[in-house]
């Protein structure tokens, strides 16, 4: 009988030990979790310029490039070649109260891309501040963005909220000849007419994730 009294003792005495631990680790993750919001709040500007200043989009489509169509001496009759789309994002050229982004890129825009309507981007870009997805040139070669490319990755450039998103353009190297054997592909990559069509499965490709 005193042995199951003492057993019991024991068994409550442990309860209210478990009891207090838990209080304890509770006031402790409490506490912890306000340290966490009181620094986010303190720190938000300037956690959001480091992330801003260091922006790379983590996810983006890899498109998958056609394959070439040679004849029997390996010449090639078609191919695909990377090209490039101008994206404009206002949300992130908008960024902070004094815009410091917006001009630098515009100016930038301007002086690389004479073929753009600077006015009309400009109006764009203010008008649609929410927005993050704006294509005013598509299919551009490597040599025409390289300058810009390098502009933007410079130490210490404030243009930002422009990025290019890559895809393939289908080449004819001697444009019309044999094309009523070779085809030709639609927009999407798709091959209509010939080669082109007959073996489409083959030259097709899947896209990939970066």
């Amino acid at each position: 009988m005193a042995k199951e009294q003492k057993t019991k003792k024991f068994t409550i005495k442990m309860q209210k030990k478990l009891v207090v631990l838990f209080v304890l680790v509770l006031l402790a993750f409490a506490g912890l979790c306000a340290r966490l919001v009181w620094i986010t709040r303190e720190n938000e500007s300037s956690y959001q310029k480091q992330v801003l200043s260091q922006q790379n989009y983590t996810s983006s489509t890899i498109p998958y490039r056609r394959g070439d169509i040679t004849d029997a001496n390996g010449t090639i009759l078609a191919t695909s070649e990377k090209v490039y789309n101008l994206v404009i994002d206002s949300k992130v050229m908008l960024y902070g109260e004094e815009h410091k982004y917006l001009e630098p890129t515009l100016k930038a825009l301007g002086e690389h891309f004479e073929q753009l309507d600077m006015a009309a981007i400009r109006k764009y870009v203010t008008e649609h501040p929410s927005s993050s997805w704006y294509v005013p040139l598509r299919r551009l070669s490597y040599q025409e963005v390289s300058g810009f490319k390098a502009a933007q990755e410079a130490e210490g450039s404030l243009i930002r909220g422009v990025w290019f998103e890559e895809e393939y353009k289908r080449m004819y190297p001697y444009d019309s000849l044999a094309s009523d054997v070779i085809g030709f592909t639609t927009t999407d990559g798709q091959g209509s007419y010939g080669l082109e069509e007959y073996y489409n499965d083959e030259l097709n490709g899947t896209n990939g994730r970066e």
